[in-house]
């Protein structure tokens, strides 16, 4: 009998997430926590079948259809059993310790029989009468205070921009804010003191701005002991994030473990081990000094290391013209808003009203002067005529990586490319051409990612104002025209095929000088940024 209950409650859960579109999953946030994960999630929380679980209340406040309770309840069950108590006992135990919250009711019938079938697979000789407590409820409109000991869950990602949220207390006293953010809060008043939090959640929450409270939160409330930052877990185009963490404010010499990587179940007990590689840890203080509080776990390694003391000395006042951001020196502006899709976007003709089109990184590559097979008719040009003419530098939107290209040629560009124009005080070719370098080089490639781009594993993009911020080492005249006059020569040597930048083998050695004198450049400018020594 307990197999055929569990068959049917697999059975009925595959029929319920098959037969729901995949916009209409998008649209609800309905994506079911794979079980592998969910028992990596139990595991690092210490909710383990042998350990005495009877006095922890485990909460899911989206809880679907049951993946984190069923799992619970399962373990709950052995743990009671182990420790001697008899039929009713366990029941009671589950009724008592095992909640779920959600507002879909098929839903919560397939939870209920999902934890149905859990308990009968833990209790193979026993019969477990119990009804445990999954309502059909939106826990995001209740007042919460710290009542549960192990708070579970995958909340629906859900952005303002697609979503009213308005009627929550908590998204009212936010210019902007996500549906997540609010069961992270949640999380953060419910868990009693020394309980613990697994959360599943959107990775825009390692560095989007809109997080930030929440993050400050949780590094200041809670030790965090795990971020695994993983792709491929969702059919939906995002990454996930899980955070496990315990309510306990963090000791000063705290380090969380990081993973990055792609989902798969290993044939072990530990999907996300790397056997291969140590463990990747970073200070939580590192964490807590960040302008947002973001979970920049990158900034553990040895680069890592270089772009935070890069970055705090931005921050900190300095010699004048000694480091700048790059807004101080260019004004940045957006392509024309059409993709490249679009019926105005046509091969490249001779017609004198059309403008040759650079519809983005497919038509960029790294300081080589772009080209284009593609036109715009003057009439689709809604952006003023004068931001496309004249030198320009080009820098990549959608990319984990910085790279850019000098413009001299007068393209129209698409929404998916910066245009940068340097300021009349300092606008020269070599100005351009010194920023070219500087922005193709590996220290603000590798600032970039090390600080922002990174924490989006899917469709990661370089928002104008990490862009605007980016620091420029502004260093001697004499410097700045070597650099620059290296540039033009890198330009002219870049190869004429491929997605990257290639240099022949004489040129290879070239950019190498390129690379030391930029890296020489920043050294003046922001002395010891280059020390063995860790900032932490």
């Amino acid at each position: 009998m307990a197999i055929k209950h569990g068959v049917r409650a697999r059975t009925q859960l595959g029929w319920y997430e098959a037969g729901l579109p995949v916009g209409e999953r998008k649209q609800r946030g309905h994506f079911s926590t794979p079980l592998a994960l969910v028992d990596q999630m139990l595991d690092a929380c210490g909710y383990c079948a042998s350990a005495d679980l009877r006095h922890l209340r485990v909460l899911d406040p989206a809880c679907g259809s049951g993946n984190f309770l069923a799992r619970a309840a399962q373990r709950l069950c052995c743990s009671g059993l182990a420790q001697g108590l008899d039929q009713p006992q366990v029941g009671a135990l589950v009724q008592y310790n095992i909640w779920g919250l959600d507002p879909d009711p098929v839903a919560c019938c397939l939870a209920e029989m999902q934890v149905g079938a859990a308990i009968d697979a833990a209790c193979e000789t026993h019969h477990i009468s119990c009804r445990p407590h999954i309502h059909q409820a939106d826990s995001l409109a209740l007042s919460w205070q710290p009542c549960v000991d192990l708070l579970l869950a995958n909340p629906p990602y859900l952005a303002t921009k697609n979503t009213d949220l308005s009627n929550y207390r908590q998204a009212r006293q936010r210019i902007q804010t996500d549906s997540y953010l609010l069961f992270l809060d949640l999380a953060l008043r419910a868990v009693r003191p020394s309980g613990w939090i697994g959360l599943v959640l959107p990775d825009p929450v390692l560095a989007r701005a809109n997080a930030a409270p929440e993050r400050a939160r949780l590094l200041s409330e809670c030790t965090l002991h795990h971020i695994w930052h993983l792709s491929g877990v969702f059919a939906a185009e995002v990454g996930a994030v899980v955070l496990i963490g315990q309510k306990i404010p963090p000791h000063s010499l705290h380090q969380v473990a990081w993973t990055r990587t792609r989902w798969h179940v290993r044939h072990t007990s530990d999907p996300l081990s790397q056997p291969t590689q140590p463990p990747q840890t970073v200070s939580q203080e590192l964490l807590k000094r960040q302008p947002g509080a973001e979970l920049r776990y990158l900034l553990s390694s040895e680069q890592g290391q270089i772009c935070e003391r890069l970055r705090s000395a931005l921050d900190q006042p300095s010699a004048p013209n000694c480091l700048l951001p790059l807004a101080d020196l260019v004004d940045i502006k957006r392509g024309e808003e059409l993709g490249r899709e679009n019926v105005a976007v046509q091969p490249l003709t001779e017609l004198a009203d059309d403008y040759p089109v650079l519809r983005g990184g497919v038509d960029l590559r790294p300081y080589a002067q772009p080209k284009t097979g593609w036109s715009i008719a003057r009439a689709a040009i809604k952006k003023p005529i004068e931001r496309y003419l004249g030198p320009k530098l080009l820098v990549v939107k959608s990319t984990e990586h910085l790279q850019a290209a000098l413009d001299t040629r007068g393209h129209v560009v698409l929404q998916t490319l910066y245009v940068l124009r340097v300021r009349e005080q300092n606008d020269s070719l070599d100005t351009y051409y010194f920023l070219l370098a500087l922005l193709n080089s590996r220290l603000l490639h590798d600032y970039v990612a090390h600080l922002h781009t990174a924490y989006k594993l899917v469709q990661p993009q370089l928002e104008q104002g990490v862009l605007a911020r980016l620091p420029v080492a502004w260093g001697e005249l004499e410097a700045r025209r070597a650099i620059a006059e290296r540039a033009r020569e890198l330009e002219r040597a870049c190869s004429e095929t491929g997605a990257v930048v290639e240099w022949g083998q004489h040129s290879s050695p070239f950019y190498e000088e390129q690379e030391r004198a930029i890296r020489a450049l920043y050294a003046a400018a922001v002395p010891g940024i280059f020390a063995d020594k860790g900032v932490v």
